[in-house]
């Protein structure tokens, strides 16, 4: 038997091992991001590319990401909720590393989002995990209402 043939009859065990490794978690565990930073921008770019899955790996709180022990149906729909709110052209990191949060625990990154015309600042609140960083909260009321025009082009946040 050649190398290639060789190589070809072990493809479909392959392929078995592989979809019984992904069904059963054992593939695609991704580590948290290091900073409060990347846990955001790697959450917003899940927003932007309509990743729910991706989303579920970066939102959740000190047990872990969320999908790891959330109800599917009750985690998407609260990120079809978020990715609602949370839809954007651009945005901006506003303070990289956050500020300690208000409950104590985690840090509070703020980010300018630029949606239709809108430019809200954000606040999402971060906690640690896994030595890594999770989005835990987002304060979507700062965000707006994504069915209705902005008011003047006046940042929310703005006076603060």
């Amino acid at each position: 038997m050649t190398a290639t043939a060789t190589q070809g009859s072990r493809l479909p065990g392959l392929v078995l091992a592989t979809l019984l490794l992904a069904a059963c978690g054992g593939v695609g565990t991704v580590p948290p991001p290091a900073s409060p930073e990347g846990a955001v921008r790697g959450f917003l770019d899940a927003v932007h590319a309509s990743s729910l899955s991706r989303m579920g790996e970066l939102w959740g709180s000190e047990r872990g990401p969320a999908r790891t022990y959330m109800k599917r149906d009750e985690l998407e729909q609260r990120l079809t909720v978020m990715r609602t709110y949370l839809r954007h052209e651009k945005y901006e990191v506003l303070e990289p590393q956050g500020v300690p949060a208000a409950s104590g625990v985690g840090r509070t990154v703020r980010v300018r989002l630029q949606r239709n015309g809108c430019v809200p600042v954000v606040p999402f609140t971060v906690v640690p995990y896994g030595g890594g960083w999770l989005v835990s909260n987002i304060d979507l009321a700062q965000a707006g209402n994504p069915a209705r025009p902005c008011g003047p082009a006046k940042p929310s946040g703005a006076g603060r």
